[in-house]
């Protein structure tokens, strides 16, 4: 056998080609699935800050604070999000009890918040006795650029995709302390 046809027979490195083409999707996918865990760990800690934050109000034992009072409130439970006060905006708005209906078309949806940077979020405390939904959204940017499930979330002009929750709760008559 000549020098030629021994090195055609031998099969080392016969596994660097498909190494080659599969470790960049495993890579993606890899990739792709932490950037999953992140945005929903991130939508966890939102949801539980809403609570948390809306929890007296829940019960009946606080009057609705201020538009910002609420915002510090929501970032300070939130931990691993960083920028929350500049990147969060939370509305307030009765619930039309006829239909039920959580829209509020008043006020932009979170989309339009991020096209919008100037609009002053609805605050609407109202009077006791009423069905009121807050809703918080929150803008984030992605983990990175390159994994498919970063560009197929829906971006702003700043590169930032946004997480939304909404709650409701009964704005209860208030004692004035006047005893009968």
């Amino acid at each position: 056998m000549t020098r030629s046809t021994k090195d055609r027979s031998r099969d080392d490195g016969a596994v660097t080609l498909p190494t080659i083409f599969w470790i960049p999707v495993f890579f993606m996918i890899l990739l792709a699935s932490v950037e999953l865990m992140v945005l929903n760990m991130r939508q966890v800690l939102l949801d539980r800050a809403v609570d948390v934050a809306t929890r007296d109000l829940r019960l009946g034992n606080a009057e609705v604070p201020t538009h910002e009072a609420l915002r510090n409130r929501i970032c300070s439970v939130i931990a691993f999000v960083s920028g929350c006060r500049d990147n969060l905006s939370v509305e307030v708005f009765p619930v039309d009890t006829a239909t039920w209906s959580l829209d509020n078309p008043d006020a932009p949806h979170c989309a339009d918040f991020i096209a919008d940077e100037a609009h002053e979020p609805v605050f609407d405390t109202s009077t006791g006795n009423r069905v009121m939904a807050l809703r918080a959204c929150l803008r984030l940017k992605p983990m990175s650029g390159i994994d498919p499930l970063a560009k197929a979330l829906r971006l702003d002009g700043s590169g930032r995709f946004t997480l939304s929750t909404v709650t409701v709760f009964v704005n209860e008559p208030r004692n004035t302390g006047t005893a009968s």
